[in-house]
């Protein structure tokens, strides 16, 4: 093959991977702005209250690096508190074992004062672990009917 062939083939194909990897990220961010409106909250895909050192500081991962916070879904709630869910990702290991993992977490502040970080499962795909964290702090339980 010709490598004028093989520099369009690669090309080509890097800019494929790229529209594909964009396509997805604007499904994911749409599929949770919908969850945030159903859940009367706002989404914003990016760290738009500069959460990411407070929640480096809190991390419960011990070892944790390069804590990165986007996907933000926030709210207020009737009490003054304000409630967020957002994906994390962060770098684990030394020298040749680092990974870099995310996962779902979410923080509640109240004043100057700030939650520990609760982290979904995960083994959940990313909208169902906002669900998951959602469902575990914020459903309310249904009243019996009779």
């Amino acid at each position: 093959m010709p490598p004028i062939l093989l520099l369009i083939a690669l090309i080509g194909i890097t800019a494929a991977a790229a529209g594909a990897a964009a396509l997805l990220r604007k499904v994911r961010r749409a599929k949770l702005a919908a969850i945030a409106s159903s859940w009367q909250m706002r989404f914003t895909a990016e760290d738009a209250f500069q959460l990411t050192p407070r929640v480096a500081a809190r991390f419960p991962t011990p070892g944790a690096a390069d804590v990165v916070v986007k996907d933000l879904v926030y709210g207020q709630e009737s009490d003054g508190c304000f409630r967020y869910f957002f994906t994390v990702e962060y770098t684990v290991g030394v020298i040749r074992t680092k990974r870099r993992r995310s996962a779902v977490a979410m923080l509640v502040e109240q004043g100057q004062s700030f939650s520990a970080i609760t982290l979904s499962p995960g083994d959940l795909p990313v909208a169902d672990q906002y669900l998951w964290l959602y469902g575990l702090h914020c459903a309310k339980p249904k009243q019996p009917t009779g």
